[in-house]
């Protein structure tokens, strides 16, 4: 296969929801064409976009590629030995769009491609940060949370941590426990607090309401730090939302610091490289439960055709309320609904992206 043609596309949302998103259309030879998605760090977008241009140069000198010999070029000689997450979800974006094609030309859905498929179905847990304010009162964050119930989702994530003190944030966590019930799980994201000892202070106050997970306790790098909460507590563990490579990976689970591992299909490399990492753990006897800051569309379709040949794939990220700004842009031919994404039988990723609507933010 070779390429003939790449455009990029950032969707700045920043006025309804919370930061730009990154798109890639690539076109093969035979006119058969596929979407990717970067995981777009907020006011680093056309900076990522500038990187995609890069790799879509390398990529058209190609004589055959694939996802394999992309990969293989990206990490071999492109990045230099100086991989960032930047270049990383870069090269996601593209990576996904070459899985999108081989699907298209296969006639069969990506996850068919990749190995065993293990499940066609994934739940999701619904992520309720806010939307546009930073500042919702627990009031309104019990609301939404309650909503979601509502639809069908039996897992939700907050940042109890936003609530300060420590006693505001518990009486956070009080409050949404109390108005999901017992049968929801309630999945708590400290964001990187500053200290092993004040992570394990806040879990141990938590403890109380039956966390499904504690996430991100320290930050991802304080490999040392994350060891000694887990240590001390006894919620599950989730880190690698912002980390890439496969090194990295590695070293939590060697430091035995994670119980479950978070990375972003958009961020770490994609499909292959996520696959890589969820072998790894499995291999420590680890889960995976991808982190999704993305749109609803192509990265959720690649998350899910992911974790449908990953045995220990937990649970997956979803932003219910990007849906309506994103309904715009695109849909999917998989299933998401009452908690669960489920893979059809559409060919390729299963996303059918509006180009019409995509003109005016090509870059």
């Amino acid at each position: 296969m070779t390429i003939r043609s790449i455009k990029i596309y950032h969707v700045d949302a920043t006025k309804t929801l919370t930061k730009g998103y990154v798109f890639c259309r690539v076109e093969a030879e035979d006119g058969t064409v596929g979407w990717g998605e970067a995981y777009a760090i907020p006011r680093r977008e056309r900076g990522i976009a500038e990187f995609i241009k890069g790799l879509g140069v390398m990529l058209m000198t190609l004589d055959d590629v694939s996802p394999q010999s992309f990969r293989e070029n990206v990490f071999g000689w492109y990045d230099e030995g100086h991989l960032s997450i930047d270049l990383s979800s870069a090269a996601s974006a593209i990576e996904v769009a070459l899985w999108d094609i081989l699907g298209k030309q296969a006639g069969k859905p990506v996850c068919d491609l990749l190995g065993d498929v293990v499940q066609r179905s994934l739940p999701l847990y619904v992520n309720m940060d806010p939307v546009n304010d930073h500042h919702q009162s627990i009031e309104r964050l019990v609301q939404r949370c309650a909503a979601m119930k509502e639809r069908g989702f039996d897992a939700v994530k907050i940042y109890p941590m936003e609530y300060e003190p420590l006693e505001e944030a518990v009486e956070c966590v009080r409050r949404v426990r109390a108005a999901l019930g017992d049968d929801t799980h309630l999945l708590l994201d400290a964001w990187a607090l500053d200290g092993a000892q004040s992570a394990v202070e806040a879990a141990r106050a938590f403890a109380p309401f039956n966390p499904f997970w504690f996430e991100e306790p320290v930050a991802g790098e304080r490999i040392s730090d994350m060891a000694e909460v887990r240590r001390q507590i006894d919620l599950p563990i989730v880190t690698g939302e912002r980390q890439s490579g496969l090194h990295h990976f590695r070293a939590v689970l060697e430091g035995r610091a994670a119980d479950i591992l978070n990375p972003d299909i958009v961020s770490v490399g994609g499909i292959l490289e996520i696959l890589e990492i969820a072998r790894l753990a499995e291999t420590y006897g680890a889960k995976i439960a991808p982190h999704c800051w993305n749109s609803t569309t192509v990265a959720v379709a690649a998350m899910a055709h992911a974790c449908a040949v990953m045995p220990n794939a937990l649970i997956g990220e979803y932003f219910a309320d990007y849906e309506p700004f994103f309904s715009e842009f695109g849909e999917l031919d998989i299933d998401v609904s009452g908690g669960m994404v489920t893979i059809g039988d559409a060919p390729g990723l299963g996303v059918r992206m509006n180009e019409a609507a995509l003109a005016g933010h090509e870059i």
